[in-house]
């Protein structure tokens, strides 16, 4: 398997047999290097050093720009243009109260409902990203894309479209998970072999519980993180 699934970590293709606009690929692209912390908090995107950048002309970029304005991840402001969004501390804290809910019965349903072909691919998944964890020249950027994409095929596999729509949304909440998660990804390995274990028993108690606290400790991270680089306090 390769992290490299898509633009956008984590996200599988559903075998829909579309194909992206210009406008979806550079969403995916623009947004991929918000995640990863490549474009941090305030950082001010142009139309043109965009467009050179991903090889596309002005027309899909602007509209990339409103979708991703729409998501949350840019705000426009009068006389300056579009610019990453900060994000305050308590909108972080609400994010992961809603992931904390969210997550754990994601997980709860994959334990119950997950097919056997979805369990080997949660189980490679979680062998790659030990590897990537582990692996003395891991790339940044593979190990945040996978484990993304264990995350997301876990919660793939409750095989609730609403749950996935509502979590991925979650997920664009907070971005700077990419910049803090290197540093934590050992202790990562740990909670992944956890959640995969008890999802693959179909212990549906001890998957949502193993998801739960491993988002209350990516939540404390966060929040230093964010506390670290001067984010607002309201």
């Amino acid at each position: 398997m390769n992290a490299e699934r898509g633009a956008m970590p984590g996200k599988r293709d559903r075998g829909t047999g579309a194909k992206a606009t210009k406008a979806e690929e550079a969403f995916d692209a623009i947004r991929q290097q918000i995640e990863r912390g490549t474009l941090p908090g305030g950082a001010k995107l142009t139309l043109q050093s965009l467009s050179d950048e991903l090889q596309m002309s002005l027309t899909p970029i602007r509209e990339a720009l409103r979708m991703l304005q729409a998501h949350g991840l840019v705000e426009y402001r009068p006389h300056h243009g579009h610019v990453v969004t900060r994000y305050s501390i308590p909108r972080a804290e609400e994010i992961y109260l809603l992931r904390e809910t969210l997550e754990p019965l994601a997980t709860r349903l994959a334990a119950e409902r997950a097919t056997e072909r979805e369990l080997e691919e949660i189980r490679g998944l979680h062998e790659e990203f030990r590897a990537a964890a582990y692996a003395d020249d891991g790339e940044h950027g593979v190990v945040v894309d996978l484990n993304a994409l264990w995350h997301r095929t876990v919660y793939e596999a409750a095989h609730s479209s609403f749950l996935d729509e509502f979590i991925d949304r979650l997920w664009t909440g907070v971005p700077y998970q990419a910049i803090w998660f290197i540093h934590r990804r050992h202790r990562s390995v740990d909670d992944h072999q956890a959640v995969t274990d008890a999802v693959a028993t179909g212990d549906a108690d001890a998957a949502a519980a193993a998801m739960l606290e491993h988002i209350e400790r990516g939540k404390q991270a966060t929040i230093e993180h964010l506390r670290a680089i001067g984010a607002p306090e309201n």
